[in-house]
């Protein structure tokens, strides 16, 4: 299990520091914990809670299987113990047998109906990233047969926590592209990785450095070091000058934009 927690954790620093987009990359992650859980499947799930509306990315189903999944979970979503809990406000790592309360009631639940029906697999272990009642998102491994095991569920716990901060730093980033448009090119002009931009953001937002730890799921040491990078790079030696070099820029909008 260490082994793995830290090959995540090496992937999901690279990838922070390579992204070239504010897109949560699921296709790495699947490449790790597929093998290590013997999941044939794996989906990275958002899901607007009220409207249903879902966007899957999958591993090892086809285009059919996934705009099943996706009606289906229109419908379907308040039955899936998975969800519900996420719903709830339980965000952690489960089999879908545990959510239901045991074998049988996870054999007659209708969301296990359409997983076997639609995908072959009728077993599922959630790794939740967020939840409540706006919004349901995380990742999920099927396979057939047996249920996954506590060490499964340690292996998902372990992972968690890179995979949440990656999460916030993407969401993050995200807010920022959105009506900045050529920000992103600007940012890696100026060289800035992807966790030095998201720390830049959170000091044009005012943030102590303990608040952009929380924030993005570091450390404040962490976030100290990137922000000296940063400094470094814009070529300034504190948070305010960084700032307003990066709105010079064109990295940050100006005031009263």
């Amino acid at each position: 299990m260490e082994t793995a927690v830290r090959e995540l954790t090496d992937l999901v620093v690279g990838l922070l520091d390579g992204m070239v987009g504010p897109r949560l990359p699921a296709e790495p992650v699947f490449a790790v914990l597929c093998p290590r859980l013997e999941a044939p499947a794996g989906a990275l799930q958002c899901t607007a809670w009220r409207t249903g509306a879902t966007e899957l990315t999958t591993t090892g189903l086809d285009a059919g299987q996934l705009r099943a999944l996706v009606e289906a979970n229109r419908h379907l979503r308040a039955a899936h113990p998975l969800l519900a809990a996420a719903a709830a406000g339980d965000l952690a790592p489960a089999t879908a047998q545990q959510a239901s309360g045991g074998r049988q009631r996870w054999r007659r639940s209708p969301a296990r109906g359409v997983l076997a029906e639609v995908c072959g697999w009728d077993q599922v272990v959630s790794l939740p990233l967020r939840g409540g009642a706006d919004e349901v998102c995380g990742f999920a491994f099927g396979r057939p047969g047996r249920d996954f095991t506590d060490a499964d569920l340690e292996l998902l716990s372990a992972v968690q926590p890179v995979l949440r901060a990656l999460d916030r730093h993407v969401r993050l980033l995200a807010r920022w592209q959105e009506p900045a448009g050529p920000a992103w090119a600007r940012a890696r002009e100026a060289g800035l990785t992807g966790r030095e931009t998201a720390v830049l953001l959170c000091l044009a937002d005012g943030l102590t450095a303990g608040a952009a730890a929380h924030r993005l799921g570091c450390s404040a040491r962490t976030v100290t070091t990137h922000a000296a990078r940063l400094y470094r790079k814009l070529g300034v030696h504190d948070r305010l000058t960084a700032v307003l070099e990066a709105q010079r820029r064109g990295i940050l909008p100006g005031p009263g934009r």
